[in-house]
């Protein structure tokens, strides 16, 4: 009799706080009703020790582990009530801690006050409770109270929630309630009455206790009280926004969710990762050995699918430990429109950079530019020669032909300027009709004179042909040398155009050093 009505009990209490934990050891609903089913087990289980196994200690075994225990009970019942009918009952929980507090304040006063012995009568051997008659009367008042506290709180949860399934769950934790409370309060009635004795009594109890317990599991896996934590996984797997695969040590994909689905539409799951270009090219097996080193990684990739369109991606990886085997999160993210935007993004800044460094007629570098290349050829020391090119007769190829032809006849001559440069020669448009050429300095001026000669003359040899008509290219240039001539840049330019204007007023079509 023993073992079935109070040894048992307490494997089966036992068995449900090991399972409310594991659902979802995070939820403080799980938590308080699994230490309410812990401290179930330690009542039934000083209960077996005290009448079974050491009944020499029934006065400590009752007064400090059972007292304790059942007080715990009811308190983890109230406090299990206003989790339950929460959020219509989160008023109540600025009262937990004074829930708390009364029964084991009230507990410590008897034990400080009272003689043990008093407390607890071992000798009383006739069928009455060993208890002190006040304490006995607490301890009765305390259960009944608490558990009719518990059914008034489930109650005005119940008027106020309007969810269905949540009023169903709730009218049956309040009938199990009522039903036990009800139980309580007629086993102690016929206890009082002698029609059974204490230890009947007790086993009775025991009883209620037991059935109102299986009715609470039932509750828990017919509503799903307590959160599963592998069901709230398993929808978040599934309505996750980001595309999300489940990777084994060697790469392969075990399960992916609707997302990934979705984006790897058309492609064979063995082939999936072949799809993807990692940033830097890394291998899949590199990455997986690099996150077992880090636990966790990040990197940027792109999808080619066919058949739904490119997507870039942020990838993380993560390694899963508490599983048997080694197994890979991978999260990606779709971020195709910020990069679509970066590179719009850069591309505008590359636009306004060349814009802001080029004529916007020839292409050529502009006045700024070349000042700031030959100040960095002037810090490096490097010397170089700058031709200055000025145009003879542009204004009346501008006043007979129109300016669309003479912007044609400016483009045409840059044309030319890059043709006969060479790969780390600067060409630049400075003015309407002045063009400055640097290229790196010669040992010697005749030198110099034959390679600029040589190349200006392609100049000479090309006219412009417009709709038939040639018009010939007629400048003067002049020439100044780093650091020979001047070691400043506009030092150098006022050389070239001393040169340069010598030309002109020799009236030659030629170069001036």
């Amino acid at each position: 009799m023993d073992f079935l009505t109070i040894l048992l009990p307490t494997f089966f209490f036992f068995y449900m706080a090991v399972t409310l934990i594991h659902r979802n050891m995070k939820s403080m609903l799980n938590r308080i009703a699994a230490l309410l089913m812990l401290a179930f087990q330690f009542y039934f289980l000083g209960e077996y020790i005290k009448t079974s196994l050491l009944p020499q200690y029934q006065m400590q075994i009752v007064l400090y582990g059972n007292s304790p225990m059942l007080l715990l009970v009811i308190c983890c019942l109230v406090h299990l009530s206003i989790l339950i009918g929460s959020p219509a009952t989160s008023s109540f929980k600025r009262f937990l801690p004074f829930i708390y507090a009364v029964p084991y304040v009230l507990w410590l006063i008897f034990l400080i006050t009272k003689d043990h012995r008093v407390l607890f009568n071992a000798a009383v051997t006739d069928g009455r409770s060993p208890l002190d008659p006040l304490f006995l009367l607490f301890t009765v008042l305390l259960i009944a109270g608490y558990i009719l506290l518990s059914v008034i709180i489930l109650a005005v949860s119940w008027y106020r929630v309007k969810v269905v399934k949540h009023r169903q769950v709730l009218r049956s934790l309040l009938l199990s309630l009522f039903l036990l409370f009800a139980w309580f309060v007629f086993v102690t009635s016929i206890l009082q009455s002698k029609v059974v004795t204490s230890r009947n009594a007790m086993i009775l109890f025991f009883i209620g206790y037991l059935v109102w317990a299986l009715a609470l599991r039932h509750l828990v896996g017919k509503y799903d009280i307590m959160p599963d934590y592998r069901k709230l996984f398993h929808i978040l797997f599934k309505s996750a926004p980001t595309a999300i695969l489940l990777l084994d040590q060697k790469g392969d994909i075990k399960e992916m969710n609707p997302r990934a689905k979705q984006w790897f539409e058309g492609i064979p799951v063995q082939h999936i990762m072949s799809y993807f270009q990692f940033e830097n090219n890394l291998p899949v097996a590199d990455m997986l050995a690099l996150v077992q080193q880090e636990n966790d990684a990040q990197w940027e990739a792109q999808l080619h699918n066919p058949n739904t369109g490119d997507l870039d991606l942020v990838m993380g990886l993560e390694l899963i430990e508490e599983t048997d085997e080694k197994l890979f999160v991978m999260h990606l993210t779709d971020v195709t429109s910020l990069k679509v935007a970066e590179r719009k993004l850069l591309k505008s800044e590359q636009n306004y950079k060349y814009l802001a460094h080029h004529d916007s007629l020839t292409d050529l570098y502009n006045r700024a530019a070349l000042h700031e290349l030959l100040q960095e050829k002037i810090t490096r020391r490097e010397s170089f020669a700058l031709i200055l090119i000025d145009l003879d007769n542009f204004k009346p190829i501008n006043d007979r032909y129109g300016h669309f032809v003479g912007d044609l006849y400016l483009k045409h001559i840059s044309h030319m300027l890059e043709n006969c440069s060479y790969p780390d020669d600067l060409i630049g448009r400075i003015g309407g009709d002045e063009f400055v050429w640097i290229i790196s300095s010669m040992d010697g001026n005749s030198e110099l004179d034959r390679v600029v000669d040589t190349r200006l003359s392609l100049l000479q040899k090309t006219p412009f042909m417009y709709k038939g008509i040639e018009i010939p290219i007629l400048f003067s240039a002049g020439v100044s040398q780093y650091p020979k001539d001047a070691t400043d840049i506009a030092a150098l330019l006022k050389t070239a155009d001393e040169a340069m204007y010598t030309m002109k007023r020799a009236r030659k079509n030629g170069v001036s050093t």
